[in-house]
C-alpha cells in the first residue's frame, strides 16, 4: 500500500511542477496562451490539488488522531505553519526583488492573512486538520453513517460558503471533501473495492462524462461547483483504483513535501536563466524546468535535513529527529510522503 501511495504522490508532484513550469495562465510561467500544452495544463486542474488532498486524507486515516490533542495540534502547526511562514515569506520577498518574476505579493501587511501563491494549500490544510481533530474528539466519523453525514456537510459548505479568503479558510472549504473521502477509503478499507475492474471503469466513465459536461478544459474554472467536485473525486478514486506502483515516481513521492514547498524556486530560476540565454523553445523549458523543479527540492531536503533548526523552520521537521532514522509515511502535510521516525 505504501508503494502505491508514494507512486501517486510522485505523480501529483510531477503534475504540479509541470503546471508551474507552464504557468497557471498566459501571464505566468512560460506564458503559453493556447495550443495542446495549455489545453492539457488547464484540464489537469481537476486532478492536481484534489489528488494531493485525497492522499493526505488517505494517509491520515492510516495514522489518525490518537487522543493527545496537544501533540496532534502542535505537530500539525510545526509541520504546516512554520514552512508556510518561512518559505512562503522568502518566496514573496524574492518575487519582489528579482527581475524576471511574473508577479509579486502584496500588500505586505496582509502577507499570509491573504495566502501567498501555492502556499495557500498548507495554510488551508491546517484548518482541515483542525476540523478533523474536533470531529475525531467527538468520534463523529468512526461509523459509516457518521462519516457520510460529515461528507454531506462538507459538500454543502463547498457549494455554498464563498469569499472567506483570509487565512486560507476558503481553501479549507474547497479541500475538505477530498480529504474526507481519502480518510473514508482508508478508515473503512475501501481500497480493494475500488481496485475491481468494474469500479475502475465506472469511475473513469464518470470522470469523462463530468469533464465533457464541463466543456473540458475550462481555464481556471470555478472550482466550487457540484460538477467540479464530482469530477475531482472520480479522478482521484480512479487513480487509486489503478493499483499502480512505480519505483521512479515513488522515489519522487518520498520527497513530495519538499517538492511542494520549493519547486517554484527552481522552476522560476531555470526559466529566467534560459530566457537570458535566449532559449525560447517551450519543450526545452518544460524538460529542464521540470527536472530542476523535482531534483532541486530533493537535493535541498537531503542537505538541509543535516541541520536540525533550519530543517524545523523550512520543512517542519521536529528538532528531536534522528537524521539516520528510517523513513515512513507522514500524514502531517500536503503530499508529505515521508519523514524520519
Amino acid at each position: 500500500m505504501n508503494m502505491r501511495i508514494e507512486t501517486l504522490r510522485g505523480l501529483a508532484c510531477l503534475l504540479l511542477v509541470v503546471y508551474h513550469v507552464i504557468g497557471a495562465d498566459p501571464a505566468h510561467g512560460l506564458r503559453v496562451a493556447d495550443g495542446v500544452v495549455r489545453w492539457i495544463n488547464d484540464g489537469l486542474a481537476y486532478l492536481r490539488m484534489p489528488l494531493f488532498t485525497f492522499l493526505s486524507g488517505l494517509v491520515y486515516g492510516l495514522r489518525p488522531f490518537a487522543g493527545d490533542s496537544r501533540a496532534f495540534l502542535r505537530g500539525k502547526a510545526r509541520r504546516l505553519l512554520l514552512p508556510m511562514l518561512f518559505v512562503g515569506s522568502a518566496f514573496a520577498l524574492l518575487q519582489a526583488l528579482i527581475p524576471g518574476t511574473n508577479s509579486s505579493v502584496g500588500p505586505w501587511y496582509l502577507i499570509h492573512v491573504q495566502p501567498v501563491a501555492h502556499f495557500w494549500f498548507v495554510e488551508s490544510l491546517f484548518w482541515v486538520f483542525l476540523g478533523v481533530w474536533a470531529l475525531e474528539r467527538w468520534q463523529l466519523m468512526h461509523s459509516p453513517a457518521g462519516m457520510a453525514a460529515v461528507l454531506v456537510l462538507s459538500g454543502v459548505l463547498y457549494l455554498t460558503i464563498r469569499g472567506v479568503v483570509w487565512f486560507g479558510l476558503e481553501g479549507a472549504i474547497y479541500l475538505a471533501p477530498y480529504f474526507l473521502v481519502g480518510l473514508s477509503v482508508s478508515r473503512f478499507q475501501l481500497t480493494s473495492r475500488l481496485s475491481t475492474k468494474g469500479m475502475g471503469l465506472g469511475l473513469a466513465l464518470l470522470a469523462v462524462a463530468c469533464m465533457v459536461g464541463l466543456g473540458m478544459p475550462v481555464p481556471n474554472p470555478d472550482r466550487r461547483t457540484l460538477l467540479i467536485m464530482v469530477t475531482g473525486l472520480a479522478l482521484v478514486l480512479w487513480t487509486l483504483s489503478w493499483g499502480w506502483s512505480n519505483a521512479s515516481l515513488a522515489q519522487i513521492g518520498r520527497y513530495s513535501y519538499a517538492i511542494f514547498l520549493f519547486h517554484v524556486f527552481f522552476t522560476a530560476a531555470t526559466r529566467i536563466a534560459l530566457e537570458r540565454m535566449g532559449a525560447r523553445d517551450v519543450g526545452l523549458h518544460m524538460v529542464l524546468g521540470s527536472v530542476a523543479g523535482l531534483a532541486g527540492p530533493i537535493l535541498f531536503e537531503r542537505w538541509i535535513s543535516r541541520y536540525k533548526f533550519p530543517a524545523l523552520l523550512l520543512l517542519g521537521k521536529p528538532m528531536r529527529r534522528s537524521q539516520r532514522a528510517g523513513r515512513r509515511i507522514d500524514p502531517a502535510a500536503p503530499g508529505t510522503a515521508v519523514s524520519a521516525t
